[in-house]
């Protein structure tokens, strides 16, 4: 075998089928435990087995019989294009979106005439606004604009002023982190969200602390990251802050999906939904939530089913996931980049319990949504959904449609 194999989980699953074995046995032959195995094809393509595992895959390909390379060659033939890196996948600021950064940063000249603190809060309130409306190449220069703005003045204000500023600017910070996230960009979004936890160090705020804690272990589970989802969301709950009881419910959920994904129990994880559940108050869907300015606002019982369905859907429970997916569809409150989101996420596990056709047909319509917003999160959940569809024998028309449309991309 002269070609050298990329291994990723979706090419070792095809070596484990050509050569006819369960993933026990497949386990078994390449010194590896069963869940190992489970892990790699559950990630498909957004996994790569570290660097001696692809010397063992090589060999065990290197082993196989004619036939069964024919077969391996055969399940591999129709391989998606490559992710590109998150940086490629940015968007470019134009001259256009410097203007804007620029004119954010001459207003701020203004606030000091009124409510600086009262200012900024409010432009920040109106880009969460319109974000999940315009996606994140809309909204970027502007929240740039903003957090230019609050480090030039928390510079030059009064120090009784200083530590308010920079309490604005930590979430400012963090929003900023969120928009590069779902742009792709993932070293700028990290690099956002230190920025948000320095602010609120600086301005004494230890619940904005605590729920950055909360956002890293989020932005773990795009990588699908289970062991740094799980420690990040405790920490977020454990820590000396007392963040608002919404956004403990949602540090103990994302707990829950953590240890699913690590094989617990379902109790255990059923446990912890339950403790996330009582901490959001017995909400239903249409109830009243915090005030904007509030951490953990946007929590309420529709997100929270979204992320129950996740949770079940990682412990290997599609049809219970499915129930607790159609307890939020009904709500209306979800911006359509949410909702796209959220879809794929649901055709994911129509996916695992059998109905592909169902599964495509929502998934295409997340992919219109996903290039109106410049969404990179939906765009990789697609493809996700994509590598699960492709393990099944058969192909309807709306799966092969799919396909093409994410291959395209």
């Amino acid at each position: 075998m002269t070609a050298v194999i990329h291994w990723t989980g979706r090419e070792a699953r095809a070596l484990r089928e050509a050569l006819r074995l369960s993933i026990r046995d497949f386990a078994d032959r390449l010194g590896v435990a069963a869940r190992t195995i489970s892990n790699w094809e559950s990630a498909g393509v957004e996994i790569r087995p570290r660097p001696d595992m692809q010397a063992v895959l090589d060999t065990a390909l290197a082993r196989a019989s004619g036939t069964e390379r024919d077969r391996f060659t055969h399940l591999t033939s129709e391989v998606l294009p490559a992710a590109p890196e998150p940086e490629d996948r940015l968007p470019a600021v134009t001259a256009d979106d410097l203007g804007q950064i620029s004119a954010a940063l001459e207003d701020a000249r203004s606030y000091f005439d009124g409510d600086v603190v009262g200012q900024f809060r409010e432009r920040l309130r109106l880009l969460a606004r319109d974000d999940g409306s315009w996606g994140p190449r809309a909204a970027l220069p502007a929240a740039l604009g903003l957090v230019g703005a609050i480090d030039r003045s928390a510079r030059t204000v009064r120090t009784d002023l200083r530590r308010q500023v920079l309490a604005v600017g930590a979430r400012a910070a963090e929003f900023t982190g969120w928009l590069y996230r779902d742009a792709g960009g993932r070293v700028q979004a990290a690099y956002w969200r230190d920025r948000a936890t320095e602010w609120a160090q600086e301005a004494g705020d230890l619940a904005m602390q605590g729920y950055v804690l909360l956002r890293k272990s989020q932005a773990a589970w795009d990588d699908r990251d289970a062991p740094r989802m799980l420690t990040l969301a405790k920490a977020a709950q454990d820590g000396p802050w007392q963040v608002p009881a919404r956004v403990r419910a949602e540090a103990a959920q994302q707990e829950a999906r953590a240890q699913a994904m690590l094989g617990a129990r379902l109790p255990t994880v059923e446990a912890k939904l339950r403790e996330a559940r009582d901490l959001l108050g017995g909400s239903e869907p249409g109830d009243h939530a915090p005030g904007d300015h509030e951490l953990g606002a946007g929590y309420t019982y529709p997100l929270f089913s979204v992320q129950a369905a996740l949770c079940y859907c990682e412990a290997g429970e599609p049809e219970r996931a499915l129930e607790a997916h159609a307890r939020w569809q009904a709500h209306h409150g979800f911006s359509r980049r949410d909702r796209a989101y959220f879809l794929c996420l649901m055709g994911t596990s129509l996916a695992r319990a059998g109905q592909p056709e169902e599964a495509a047909r929502i998934g295409l319509a997340a992919h219109d949504t996903a290039s109106d917003v410049s969404s990179v999160r939906i765009r990789l959940e697609l493809r996700r959904l994509v590598t699960v569809l492709r393990r099944r024998p058969d192909r309807p028309v709306a799966v092969q449609r799919l396909f093409d449309a994410v291959r395209s991309k």
